[in-house]
């Protein structure tokens, strides 16, 4: 089974138990980025690059209040494509600290309309999926509870 069947899998799994958030981890290099756009030519579903959330209309909102309302924006962004399964690039976009974005949060509100299939950009440590800083210091750690975590080999 190829690595896009596997995940295809994994993320109809994941619809029919109402759990919609998958979470692709691997390495740096590992393929992340290539399966979840091989899979989502194969599927016909929507590839988000998020770098394309970050809009002028995003950036209007004054600093300390995008984490408030990036959710409501960037579901009616999502909303636009009319689609079932949402999948997530370059999630690291949404880290930078002026976007003040909760990115737990986030999927999750977005799982409650879409199946949200998002490739992490981080590591797995003591079961939580984390991301550091380029200085080496943690920026976040998430629990990945009711997320499945499907790792690219």
């Amino acid at each position: 089974m190829s690595q896009v069947d596997e995940l295809v899998k994994v993320v109809r799994e994941a619809q029919a138990d109402k759990g919609n958030i998958v979470v692709v981890t691997g390495k740096p290099g590992s393929g992340k980025s290539k399966v979840l756009r091989e899979a989502a030519q194969e599927m016909k579903w929507t590839y988000i690059d998020c770098r394309m959330l970050i809009s002028e209309e995003f950036l209007a909102i004054p600093a300390a209040d995008r984490g408030l309302y990036a959710p409501d924006l960037f579901t009616e962004i999502l909303e636009g494509y009319n689609a079932e399964v949402i999948i997530l690039d370059r999630l690291q976009t949404l880290f930078v600290p002026v976007f003040h974005i909760n990115t737990d949060s986030l999927m999750r509100k977005l799982s409650k309309k879409f199946t949200i299939v998002a490739a992490w950009p981080g590591y797995r440590d003591h079961g939580y999926l984390c991301y550091d800083k380029f200085d080496g210091s943690e920026a976040i750690r998430i629990s990945p509870d009711g997320f499945r975590v499907w790792n690219v080999e």
